[in-house]
């Protein structure tokens, strides 16, 4: 029989406050979270977006060269507008927007919305994922550099103000699978999906190993979900079992989670087989994004079904952020998530 561990919240939430999803989460899940996000509201509501206007305040930047590739809108991606060996960058907000949600997490705490046990999540994308998205391909190798400089500065702004026994860092991984599915280039356009494996473990694993411990530290893998669509279909878990075994055999501390999507159409065991290969240790929780509005919780229980049957033990959750829901499905998804454990228990 399947052990179902508990539930996990991705980041963002159609909400209009991080009190506002706290208060939902002690309602409809209680103790079955371990970590909570604070809904990633205002201006995080779209995951990334809101980075491009931070690099168009870069001066070595210009928004010029036209790609549609990821959302079927032309978006103008920035190139270098002179030859630079540095670029000015703004803070990100992720460290600002993390500190001001802190104390609404404390304020929920005290008020008793949020149990003790409970961390305060804050989800950060990759550095690869916002520069492949926004910046040319002959313009990646400089941004990234010093999007990565930049992300670390935000990373230890949290950690020197929020106390680490009470925090969980989620690292958010997902145009990576773009280019091991061969649909982006790498920052070498002559690599692309086998041949960019070693790098793009490596740079997961940077970011793995910037959180110190008691820091709790997860990754959610992802293949997009803009218009409740992936950029890609996956054949199967074969790209998601590579990179979760990268993680767990490379970063030199304990990871506490790994959250990766199942779609809608998926209860067949073929999707699941190729985790059959991952050591999952003990102290590291799996979630399985299997929660879907699509087939209503009987779809759930059929993904659970095909799942169990190559993972013993994990954890439920959707396949990515709420954030583009609708405010009144949510307490219904939540819902279903406790149900589900409910059932496995």
């Amino acid at each position: 029989m399947v052990e179902i561990i508990g539930a996990h919240l991705v980041g963002s939430a159609p909400v209009d406050s991080p009190s506002e999803l706290f208060s939902l989460v002690q309602r409809h899940l209680g103790h079955q979270l371990s970590r909570v996000p604070d809904g990633e509201v205002g201006e995080r509501d779209s995951w990334i977006r809101w980075q491009y206007a931070k690099l168009a305040q870069c001066p070595q930047l210009v928004a010029e060269s036209s790609d549609s590739t990821y959302t079927g809108r032309a978006l103008q991606q920035f190139v270098l507008t002179e030859e630079s060996s540095s670029l000015d960058l703004v803070e990100l907000g992720y460290a600002a927007a993390a500190l001001e949600s802190w104390k609404a997490f404390q304020q929920a705490q005290n008020e008793g919305h949020i149990g003790p046990h409970q961390r305060f999540m804050v989800g950060l994308p990759s550095p690869l994922s916002v520069v492949t998205m926004y910046v040319t391909p002959e313009a990646r190798p400089l941004v990234i550099e010093a999007w990565t400089s930049a992300m670390e500065a935000e990373v230890k702004q949290i950690l020197d103000h929020i106390p680490h026994d009470s925090l969980a860092i989620q690292w958010e991984i997902v145009i990576e699978f773009g280019i091991l599915e061969g649909l982006w280039s790498f920052l070498d356009s002559d690599l692309s999906g086998h041949d960019a494996r070693s790098q793009i473990a490596e740079r997961i694993l940077h970011l793995g190993n910037l959180i110190p411990e008691p820091v709790e530290l997860g990754f959610h893998l992802c293949y997009g979900d803009s218009g409740h669509q992936h950029f890609i279909e996956p054949e199967n878990t074969g790209h998601l079992a590579w990179v979760a075994t990268s993680i767990l055999g490379g970063v030199q501390r304990p990871v506490q989670w790994i959250h990766l999507p199942v779609p809608r159409s998926r209860d067949d065991v073929a999707y699941f087989e190729p985790l059959g290969e991952v050591v999952v240790p003990d102290a590291t929780e799996l979630y399985l994004g299997l929660v879907h509005q699509t087939g209503g919780i009987e779809g759930s229980r059929n993904r659970i079904a095909a799942a169990s049957q190559v993972v013993p033990r994990f954890g439920v959750a959707t396949e990515c952020g709420l954030g583009r829901r609708s405010p009144d499905d949510l307490a219904a998804l939540l819902d279903q998530h406790a149900e589900l454990i409910s059932e496995a228990e």
